[in-house]
């Protein structure tokens, strides 16, 4: 119940926030920029906004091949979508679908859930990698180009330096098989009446890190590869503000100014905060377009467009839920829950390994690799 009431609450918030910002800045003048942008502009912003599913989805298929695991590219493309609804009302926008998408799969293609969840959290470590240093980057180009006081740039380079630590931290301890999970659960396991509910939890923490490891060593070119072009997401998110100015003002905004909104954006979908940002977002956007001088009528029609791409995207993920037939699954996701049986994910699909598959290919050959 008592998560029930936060959502609510923070679904409120976040509501509140949005009336205000639009009330403080100006609505009908954002209206009219994004209506300056036309079809095609909001077709080519629609499909750079895609881009953050679909490259993870191409990465993600070379993760799971890499690991002998017969899946198709429909089969992770529908996961990244399906799953982004789920993302927009979790904590942050980049965690919280991870069981859906492994249940969907698993099933999809008869494959141990525990080796499908590694080849997600690897996914999901490159996915951090690469906003990261796009991040990075960014913060450089926007601390020597726009003129923050000196306290702001210590802030924000000693900030990407506390993140970049930590994710070495990560990579450190995947790389070096060094098994935190296990020993965590190990430490944990001193208390009696803990010890025997982590027997089971041990050995299978233990296998899902040998996988995650030998996805880092073994298989490190298609890693690399991988990698790549799962950067290809965080350039996307880059080079929103980017189309959204040529389109809406046929104008060339700078790098400079397209670093420090995508650092904005990117500091509010990593914090815990109201469903999708509402609201936060908006309020970031309105404060960063006022200080670096680009209107608060423009600011406020990036976040409608935003927004707009947000529901494009939620939609197309809510309709294959509900195709699918995994609704019960999404919910039970969505509010946190932890225990999910697979009987609970009746996938309306055409028999797994069948997807873009010539007719009558033996299924045998879709059987998981051992």
């Amino acid at each position: 119940m008592w998560k029930k009431i936060f959502f609510g609450a923070s679904f409120l918030l976040g509501l509140g926030l949005v009336v205000f910002v639009f009330r403080r800045f100006g609505f009908k003048d954002a209206v009219a920029v994004v209506g300056q942008i036309g079809p095609v502009g909001l077709a080519v912003y629609f499909m750079v906004a895609a881009m953050t599913l679909i490259a993870p989805a191409v990465s993600w298929l070379l993760l799971l091949r890499a690991d002998g695991l017969p899946v198709s590219l429909a089969t992770t493309l529908k996961a990244n979508f399906m799953g982004f609804p789920v993302n927009f009302i979790a904590p942050t926008m980049f965690l919280g679908s991870e069981p859906l998408k492994m249940l969907y799969v698993s099933q999809r293609h008869g494959i141990a859930k525990g080796r499908v969840l590694a080849t997600i959290i690897v996914g999901k470590v490159q996915e951090v990698g690469a906003l990261l240093a796009v991040m990075i980057v960014s913060a450089v180009i926007a601390v020597w180009r726009i003129q923050f006081s000196v306290r702001d740039k210590i802030l924000i380079l000693s900030a990407m330096a506390l993140l970049a630590a930590v994710f070495g931290l990560m990579l450190w301890a995947f790389i070096g098989n060094r098994q935190p999970s296990v020993k965590l659960i190990n430490a944990l396991a001193r208390f009696k009446r803990l010890r025997r509910k982590l027997a089971r939890l041990r050995s299978r923490a233990e296998e899902m890190e040998h996988l995650i490891h030998a996805a880092f060593t073994k298989r490190w070119r298609l890693f690399l590869a991988s990698q790549a072009i799962t950067l290809l997401s965080a350039v996307a998110i880059l080079l929103r503000p980017w189309v959204f100015f040529y389109f809406a003002q046929n104008d060339y905004l700078g790098m400079e100014v397209m670093c420090g909104i995508y650092l904005v954006t990117n500091v509010i979908n990593s914090l815990p905060h109201t469903p999708g940002g509402l609201g936060v977002f908006e309020l970031g956007m309105a404060g960063f377009f006022v200080l670096v001088g680009l209107g608060q009528h423009n600011a406020n029609a990036y976040s409608l467009i935003n927004r707009a791409s947000d529901l494009f995207l939620m939609l197309v993920g809510v309709w294959l839920i509900v195709h699918l037939g995994l609704q019960s699954v999404a919910r039970r996701v969505a509010k946190g829950e932890e225990t999910v049986q697979m009987e609970e994910a009746q996938v309306a699909l055409e028999p797994p390994g069948s997807e873009g598959r010539p007719e009558g290919e033996k299924r045998e050959q879709d059987a998981p690799a051992q």
